[in-house]
């Protein structure tokens, strides 16, 4: 299975899970070695509540599992050859069910807003290419499906070309595990835009100054008198003690 039938099969599956949530930002990993992935981030139009769509297994482990899928097709339980190894791979793409390998969390309204307040100020472009960065990294397509649609595509060892998306996908990069993640987070200038983000996000507004309220001072309470003759004797003869 290639790349691009990876991202279509991660689509399709993220689209059909939660269809009132309308597309915002796509992002494809594509690894030379085979560790890519696929995020999707989505927003419900009337409550505004936004999720982040994400891939458990990347192109290259899937392949495997697929290998595998065909190599049960063909043999039985003692491993014995009972058939022949499928010629193509659609029809054990037919009955892979993509469902399985896709989930989804929550984003905060927070990190969401500064998302689309980032996006829809960010014009669309590609970063240059490097002898070096064609033979390491990833190649990192993001598309935005929001007010006027961009595209970006970049290679991950040139990050810093395209700071404000890199930064964005640090936030979404927490979403993903292993090397498809450490991708996401390699820039470390990125790295510290998004933290300067989060930052933000925590800091309390500045407090308008209160006058001090006047402490009032509480009634002294006096004892009570004791109209009792007996009792007043015996405080009498506890105090000459």
């Amino acid at each position: 299975m290639d790349a691009a039938r990876y991202f279509e099969e991660m689509h399709l599956s993220m689209s059909s899970q939660k269809p009132e949530y309308r597309l915002v930002l796509s992002v494809k990993v594509q690894d030379l070695g085979g560790a890519d992935a696929y995020l999707e981030l989505r927003q419900e139009p009337v409550s505004g509540k936004a999720r982040v769509f994400y891939s458990t297994m990347g192109r290259q482990k899937l392949n495997f599992q697929l290998v595998r899928k065909g190599w049960q097709s063909c043999h039985n339980a003692s491993g014995e050859l009972t058939g022949r190894f499928p010629a193509t791979a659609d029809g054990l793409l037919a009955q892979t069910d993509f469902s399985a390998f896709v989930r989804d969390d929550a984003l905060d309204s927070g990190r969401m807003a500064r998302i689309l307040d980032v996006l829809a100020h960010t014009a669309g472009g590609c970063g240059t290419v490097s002898p070096s960065a064609a033979r390491e990294g990833a190649l990192i397509t993001v598309e935005r499906f929001v007010g006027r649609p961009a595209h970006w595509s970049y290679w991950s060892t040139r990050a810093a070309e395209q700071l404000n998306i890199a930064a964005i996908l640090c936030w979404l990069g927490d979403y993903l595990a292993g090397a498809e993640r450490r991708t996401l987070q390699s820039c470390p200038e990125a790295m510290q835009l998004a933290a300067a983000w989060q930052a933000a996000l925590f800091t309390p507004l500045p407090q308008t100054a209160q006058r001090p309220q006047p402490v009032q001072s509480r009634p002294v309470r006096r004892a009570p008198v004791v109209e009792n003759k007996r009792w007043q004797s015996i405080l009498a003869v506890l105090a000459t003690v």
